[in-house]
C-alpha cells in the first residue's frame, strides 16, 4: 500500500518552500542564514519519509528526486562563494592538457607562466604548492576541461552529473537491500549536499559514486569488480582506502588483488619524471599547521598540551593505533553479508579519529549510508559542522573552542546515546559506533 497523497502533497511542500530559499543569491556572511532554514526543513522531510512505514508511492520518491534536481540547478549557477578549491580543478586540467605532468610544477613556477590568465590564475588557493590530488580525479579534470575548456561553471555542471549519478546508484542500492527508495531525501536533500557540491563543486563528489559501486559489487557477489571500484574511488580522494577491512575477507585474492592493481595503473601515468613528487602536497597535509577543526583529535590533543610537549603527536598516533583496532574489529566480527553496515563502521571511525582538518563536506561521504541505517549524531553533525564557516567570516585563525565543542560534542553524545539504547532493546544486536538506529526507523 503506497502513501495516501497527503504525504507526497507535504514533501511537495517543503520542497517548495526549501527552492525559494535556494532561489536566493548568498554571500559568505548570509551563507547560514540560508542554511540553517533549509536544514530545518530537511529535518521535516527526514521524519515525513522515516516515520512511514515501508511502502511509499513512486509519487513521492518523484517529488523528492525532482526538488533535488530544481535545488542543484538553482545552486550550480551561483558563483563559487564557499570554496575556491575548484578554481585548481579547472587548473590541472589545463596544466594537462598543455601535455605537463600536474605534479611536476606547483602554479606560480616560470615554466607555467604562459599558462597563465586573468579569471582561473590568481583565484588558485596555495599557488606556490604542487597539487594535492590523485591520478584519477586528475584525469577527470584533463577529461572535463577538454570538453569545456577552462570553465568554472563547466566544471560544476559536470560535478552535478556525478552527484547525480550518486543518487541513482543510491536507489538501486535501496532497492536491492530492501530498504525504501525514498529513503534518498536523507542525501538528495541535504543542503550540506546541495551546496558543498553544486554550489562549491567539491572532488569528493567524483569519488561517490566509484564507492557505491564497489559496494554494490560487493553486494552482487563480484569481489573483483568492487576492488577496482574501491581502488578508483580511493585514486579521486585516497580517504576511501580505510574501506578495505570493511570490504575484505580473509583468504580472498580477488578484491585485494584487483585494488592494489588498479591504485598501480592509476599511478604509474604519473610518476615518469616527477617520482615521490607524484603524492603531491599529500605528506605535508598531516603538519601541523593544517589543523583546522580537527574535532575528537584536536580535543584530545588540547587535553595532553599541558602534559607534554607532543600531545599533538601522542594524540595523532592514539587515534591512528584505535582506527586499526576498529579496522581488525569490522573485518572480523561483522556478518560478512552486511556490507553496507560495515562500510559505515569505517568510515564513521574514520570520521571520529583521524581529521587533522574537518571541513564540511568531509561528512558527505558517510551519507549514504544512513540512509540505510540512520543515526542521530552524524546526521546532526551534518548540519552543524557548517557552523566552521563562522572562522572565516570573523577572520578567525581557526574555529574557536566553543564552536568546535557545538559542532562535536552534541554528535558524540547522541552517538553514544544511540549505541547504548540499541545495547538495552535489542541485546542479539551487534553494537555500533551511532549506526544504530531507533525502533521507529
Amino acid at each position: 500500500m503506497g502513501w495516501p497523497p497527503s504525504q507526497a502533497l507535504l514533501l511537495s511542500i517543503l520542497g517548495s518552500v526549501s527552492t525559494l530559499l535556494y532561489v536566493q543569491d548568498y554571500t559568505l556572511a548570509t551563507y547560514l542564514w540560508r542554511f540553517f532554514p533549509l536544514l530545518g526543513l530537511y529535518g521535516l522531510a527526514l521524519w515525513l519519509v522515516y516515520s512511514k512505514p515501508p511502502g511509499a508511492s513512486a509519487t513521492c520518491l518523484s517529488v523528492i528526486v525532482a526538488f533535488a534536481v530544481v535545488f542543484r540547478l538553482l545552486v550550480v549557477a551561483s558563483p563559487l562563494v564557499l570554496s575556491s578549491d575548484l578554481y585548481r580543478y579547472v587548473w590541472d586540467g589545463r596544466v594537462q592538457r598543455a601535455g605537463i605532468n600536474p605534479y611536476r610544477y606547483p602554479p606560480e613556477a616560470q615554466a607555467l607562466a604562459p599558462l597563465r590568465d586573468a579569471d582561473i590564475y590568481p583565484q588558485i588557493n596555495r599557488p606556490g604548492l604542487v597539487t594535492i590530488y590523485p591520478p584519477v580525479a586528475q584525469m577527470l579534470f584533463a577529461l572535463i576541461t577538454t570538453v569545456v575548456p577552462d570553465s568554472v561553471r563547466g566544471m560544476k555542471a559536470a560535478m552535478l552529473l556525478f552527484d547525480l549519478a550518486t543518487m541513482i546508484i543510491l536507489i538501486r542500492l535501496l532497492k536491492t537491500t530492501g530498504k525504501p527508495p525514498e529513503r534518498v531525501v536523507l542525501y538528495a536533500w541535504s543542503p550540506l549536499v546541495v551546496y558543498e557540491f553544486a554550489g562549491s563543486g567539491h572532488v569528493d563528489v567524483l569519488m561517490l559514486p566509484f564507492l557505491l559501486l564497489a559496494l554494490q559489487a560487493r553486494l552482487a557477489h563480484r569481489p573483483g569488480v568492487s576492488g577496482v571500484m574501491l581502488g578508483l574511488a580511493t585514486l579521486i580522494k585516497l580517504y576511501p582506502a580505510v574501506l578495505f577491512p570493511a570490504l575484505y575477507t580473509r583468504q580472498e585474492r580477488r578484491f585485494p588483488l584487483s585494488f592494489g592493481a588498479t591504485l598501480v595503473l592509476g599511478y604509474l601515468p604519473y610518476i615518469s619524471g616527477v617520482g615521490l613528487q607524484v603524492f603531491g602536497y599529500l605528506p605535508d597535509y598531516f603538519g601541523p599547521w593544517e589543523d583546522f577543526n580537527g574535532g575528537f583529535r584536536s580535543f584530545l590533543t588540547l587535553a595532553l598540551t599541558p602534559l607534554t610537549v607532543t600531545a599533538r603527536s601522542l594524540a595523532a598516533g592514539f587515534c591512528a593505533a584505535l582506527l586499526l583496532v576498529i579496522a581488525y574489529m569490522v573485518s572480523r566480527r561483522h556478518p560478512m553479508a552486511d556490507w553496507i553496515r560495515r562500510a559505515l563502521h569505517m568510515i564513521g571511525a574514520y570520521l571520529l579519529l583521524v581529521p587533522t582538518t574537518f571541513h564540511p563536506w568531509y561528512v558527505i561521504w558517510l551519507l549514504p549510508c544512513l540512509c540505510f541505517y540512520p543515526a542521530w549524531g552524524w546526521l546532526y553533525l551534518s548540519g552543524a559542522i557548517s557552523l566552521s564557516y563562522i572562522a572565516y567570516t570573523q577572520d578567525y585563525p581557526s574555529v574557536p573552542p566553543s564552536i568546535q565543542l557545538l559542532e562535536f560534542l552534541p554528535c558524540y553524545l547522541l552517538l553514544l546515546a544511540q549505541a547504548l539504547w540499541q545495547r538495552w532493546h535489542s541485546p542479539d544486536a551487534q553494537p555500533a559506533t551511532g549506526l544504530l538506529r531507533p525502533r521507529n526507523l
